[in-house]
């Protein structure tokens, strides 16, 4: 089964016009040629709601025409479609086309010898994705605000599992702390079923991705809701998740040492996430010139509160413009210390040696 099959989208007036594509190894070869394609709603069991069938696909195009498509909406709604797609060859064509990716063994020997077939299936998200100058940016037609963290592939095997389990565990972290858009950067890179100078489903100029690790992560960030781009213009600063092996940065989400998730994700975590959040930032924790404390706690709740040694110390509103409540001059006369602080069901409690 392969997924390199290439996919325009145009969507215009709630109408998607769709224009499949063989890759180019298909359409060396001039001899007649019959492709079936099938569009499936994964939705409620899944059922077909468009059939194709086209003759000379290297010389006619193949379209499709989908009224009033459920579109793909972020993290709100990653609605997707499945597209199946049979190519047949007569025979004598060229035995190499059959060959698969992996193993470059045929994928099917009676297949190949009786029918001459090959098989495609990939996921399709159709929406529609536009920069209006002086406005920002909107998603189907909705305005899109992006919490975008920069990301790295992990390394194919590790001690932390398989390079696609680690992806899955990193889009779960992402998706907790509120991220919807990735900034993903690989020079080797080929769109999943999308030409150089074609359109992906967003109506931005996209790349091909080839890795099979590129492809494998677009695809979990589709059934996620995350947008994926190799440029996002932003006045904001990017946090890293991964990053480079000796590479040290403050807006590092996670640690060198592969598990530890840092201070940074809790703050974007406050930042972005709907979910309750409170995070006492250790790495704040000082003594002021005074011989006091002072303490950085990041939530996204309306208050916190702070209790010193079991007694009501001082409660913060929160400020506009980001998660940080700053609790200055704690008395610190004798250790240990016993803070707690608490916003809204949410409590923590740390001591001071």
């Amino acid at each position: 089964m392969r997924k390199d099959l290439i996919i325009i989208v145009n969507l215009e007036n709630g109408k998607a016009q769709l224009e499949f594509k063989l890759p180019e190894e298909f359409l060396t070869e001039r001899r007649e040629t019959e492709m079936r394609m099938e569009i499936w709603e994964t939705a409620g069991g899944g059922r077909p709601i468009f059939y194709g069938n086209y003759r000379n696909v290297d010389q006619d195009p193949m379209t499709a025409l989908l009224l009033r498509p459920h579109l793909w909406n972020g993290r709100k709604d990653p609605y997707l479609y499945q597209v199946r797609a049979w190519l047949r060859f007569p025979t004598g064509i060229d035995s190499s086309l059959f060959k698969t990716e992996d193993s470059g063994k045929f994928r099917d020997s009676e297949d190949f010898e009786n029918r001459r077939e090959v098989y495609w299936q990939r996921d399709l998200a159709i929406y529609d994705l536009r920069v209006i100058e002086k406005k920002g940016i909107y998603l189907n037609e909705a305005e899109f605000h992006p919490h975008i963290v920069e990301y790295r592939l992990p390394p194919q095997l590790s001690e932390y599992g398989t390079q696609d389990e680690q992806m899955e565990r990193d889009l779960e972290r992402l998706a907790r702390m509120g991220a919807n858009a990735i900034l993903f950067h690989n020079d080797d890179r080929k769109s999943e079923g999308q030409e150089k100078t074609g359109q992906d489903n967003a109506g931005q100029k996209n790349g091909v991705r080839q890795n099979p690790g590129t492809d494998h992560f677009y695809r979990l960030c589709l059934k996620r809701g995350f947008l994926v781009k190799d440029l996002w213009i932003t006045d904001e600063k990017i946090p890293i998740y991964r990053g480079l092996p000796g590479e040290t940065t403050q807006e590092m989400l996670l640690s060198e040492d592969g598990r530890t998730l840092t201070e940074h994700y809790y703050y974007y975590q406050a930042k972005w996430s709907r979910e309750p959040v409170l995070y006492p930032a250790l790495s704040t924790l000082h003594r002021q010139e005074n011989g006091l404390l002072s303490l950085t706690v990041y939530s996204n709740q309306k208050k916190v509160v702070l209790y010193v040694d079991g007694v009501l110390f001082l409660f913060q509103s929160a400020q506009t413009g980001g998660p940080e409540f700053i609790f200055e001059d704690i008395p610190a006369e004798k250790l240990p210390l016993h803070l707690a602080v608490e916003a809204g069901n949410l409590s923590t409690s740390l001591t001071i040696r």
